[in-house]
């Protein structure tokens, strides 16, 4: 049963922000709305507080247009994958209220095809799901670089039957809301660094 945590509304302060930019994080939800800006809300059961900024430099505003804005597995990045594929990384510090600037993650292209419909972030580096079902991960070697993808050993994921609405990655499996509102799950059974 879905119960209602009242306080402060969340990204409605008149800048428009993208569905795809709204995280939880840390008891926070993190926005980034289209100028750029970082904003937190604390959150805890039942409430929703303030929002406060994370000053820094705009996020996901300059240069090659982004296409896919993910917050890292340990919410301590943002992640910028733009149109050419290329990773930027923000440093992010909820407590210290601090956003950093962007800083080149090396490594090849990352969903920059056609096809690509969403990055996800895990622990060992960046899955991409393309429209065909299948999952490719990106495994980090470092901090600030990553390698080329392999293949998830899968069925494909919102590939078949009825079009799926929303596609979300939940420790070990994905889920999937279709557009007639079932929920489908796909249990992954190797662990991520495993392919």
């Amino acid at each position: 049963m879905a119960q209602h945590w009242h306080g402060a509304p969340v990204a409605s302060s008149g800048v428009h922000v993208r569905h795809d930019r709204v995280f939880p994080a840390k008891n926070h939800i993190v926005v980034v709305n289209d100028n750029g800006e970082v904003w937190a809300h604390p959150i805890q059961p039942g409430s929703v507080g303030g929002a406060f900024q994370l000053p820094g430099p705009a996020v996901a505003v300059h240069g090659v247009p982004p296409k896919f804005v993910i917050l890292d597995k340990h919410h301590s990045r943002i992640l910028v994958i733009n149109a050419a594929g290329e990773v930027w990384a923000h440093d992010l510090d909820i407590s210290s209220r601090f956003t950093g600037n962007a800083y080149h993650v090396q490594g090849p292209a990352v969903g920059h095809a056609a096809h690509d419909l969403e990055v996800y972030a895990t622990k060992h580096g960046l899955a991409v799901r393309n429209s065909n079902g299948e999952v490719w991960v990106h495994h980090y070697v470092n901090r600030n670089a990553y390698g080329g993808a392999s293949r998830m050993n899968s069925p494909p994921i919102a590939a078949l039957g009825t079009p799926a609405r929303y596609v979300f990655k939940s420790h070990r499996r994905f889920i999937v809301v279709n557009t007639a509102g079932e929920v489908w799950a796909h249990q992954r059974t190797a662990p991520w660094h495993q392919g």
